[in-house]
């Protein structure tokens, strides 16, 4: 959409999944307001293709549906989306060649005595703390290899750095949505991205994409936001802006491609939060 909300109770700035279901929450409470997104498509980090020549969606980001999600299953079924569970067999790389992955179990033999009742520590210490292995047995170090692995990859993340505490935490909000399942809405993510659009237009809502916010001014009750797009540079000033950009925009430095400004500077507490938090970084080969 290319109109805009003059002065908007709410600004959202980005327009990924969670500036659009945010977003989408605040229109159905009739709150007026603008989406702000960089990129010239909503929908950030879930990015649907469509091959006529091939019948199922192609993902380039976010895949399947982890589990009973209630925030993903249920607004897709009440819009009538078919949704299907995924079965079949899990395949691995082993020794350059592709096998059904039997190692499941002893990588949950090691996740299972993580404790997140001790003092928190990095995942690769809590391996070699909890499994040392001093007569270099084969079976251990493969193990040990294949719970890294999964932590990187399933986790996406930094064993030097994710804390068990975490991890924990993660399994057990796995374990109340019965994570070991895995979901596939019929035309991919795009039905979840589709719903929020279709929520936001109906109320009215502005959503701009091409739209780069440079620049964040607020006080209590007030936001004025800078940006530009192809027509040039524009303000817009609302009661208040939600900020919903990637994390690695958040933590770059004055400078940084993509940097947005807040002045006043974010509070000492958020910046500290956020030099804490990680996002892991994952290739996917389609």
């Amino acid at each position: 959409e290319t109109f805009m909300t003059e002065n908007p109770d709410v600004v959202v700035v980005g327009g990924g999944i969670a500036g659009l279901a945010a977003a989408a929450k605040l229109a159905q409470r009739g709150v007026s307001l603008a989406v702000l997104e960089a990129r010239d498509r909503i929908g950030g980090r879930i990015f649907t293709q469509r091959d006529p020549a091939f019948p199922v969606p192609i993902e380039l980001g976010a895949e399947f549906i982890h589990g009973l999600a209630p925030e993903i299953l249920q607004p897709l079924q009440k819009s009538g989306v078919r949704i299907t569970e995924v079965e079949g067999d899990s395949w691995c790389h082993t020794n350059g060649r592709l096998s059904k992955c039997t190692f499941f179990g002893q990588v949950d033999k090691i996740l299972a005595k993580m404790d997140a009742s001790l003092p928190d520590e990095p995942f690769l210490g809590f391996l070699e703390r909890r499994f040392p292995n001093p007569t270099h047995d084969p079976e251990l170090k493969e193990a040990k290899r294949r719970a890294l692995g999964y932590i990187s990859g399933f986790n996406a993340a930094d064993p030097e750095l994710v804390g068990v505490h975490w991890l924990v935490q993660g399994m057990q909000a796995e374990e109340r949505i019965e994570g070991e399942r895995a979901f596939r809405p019929a035309n991919g993510y795009a039905d979840l991205i589709e719903i929020f659009r279709r929520q936001l237009v109906e109320a009215g809502a502005a959503v701009r994409t091409g739209t780069v916010v440079d620049r964040v001014t607020w006080k209590r009750g007030r936001a004025e936001i800078t940006m530009r797009n192809s027509d040039g540079s524009s303000t817009l000033t609302a009661k208040k802006a939600l900020i919903t950009l990637p994390l690695a925009v958040l933590k770059a430095s004055a400078g940084d491609t993509g940097v947005v400004e807040f002045s006043p500077a974010m509070p000492l507490q958020k910046l500290a939060a956020l030099n804490r938090l990680e996002m892991g970084k994952v290739i996917r080969v389609v």
